[in-house]
């Protein structure tokens, strides 16, 4: 009996492969991680572009209805005006990638490390930082942004 069920199994197991393509499908890769430091350092050598921060957690529910706002608007820009960079600050690697995947994604994510939250100033999730093409702050929203307001405030700060 107990053959009968391994045999069972790995027939189970090679019918999947072969119905997904003859391999497993690879689990989601884990998001690197950044610190503010490092943050703070892309953004300066970034000079040229605008830079939108979008620090979110996979549980926050206006996080979930403001990022495909977020993915509409990168498709909006060049990437030489922006780059749109999602911070998480999970403590779930595996959850991030998930969401990651399940939201279609399409800009950089990493996990928020170390003194982050702090050194940011992030006192919410969603909040949005939005660089000049200079580096500096230009704006701190806490909470959901609308697309269209997002969109606006984007071509404003392209346009200085």
């Amino acid at each position: 009996m107990r053959r009968s069920i391994i045999v069972f199994l790995s027939f189970w197991i090679v019918s999947g492969m072969v119905a997904a393509g003859g391999s497993f499908a690879s689990p989601p890769e884990a998001p690197p991680e950044i610190s503010a430091g490092e943050l703070l350092k892309r953004i300066a050598g970034e000079s040229g572009r605008v830079v939108v921060v979008n620090v979110f957690a996979t549980w926050c529910p206006p996080c979930r209805e403001e990022i495909p706002g977020l993915i509409k608007i990168r498709g909006a820009f060049s990437e030489k005006e922006l780059l749109i960079l999602g911070i998480s600050v999970d403590r779930e690697p595996k959850a991030l990638s998930n969401y990651m995947s399940e939201l279609k994604i399409s800009y950089p994510v990493m996990l928020a490390q170390g003194d982050f939250i702090e050194r940011m100033g992030v006192a919410a999730v969603p909040q949005l930082l939005i660089y000049d093409k200079k580096g500096e702050l230009v704006l701190n929203h806490k909470g959901l942004l609308d697309e269209a307001k997002l969109h606006k405030a984007i071509k404003d700060v392209l346009a200085k």
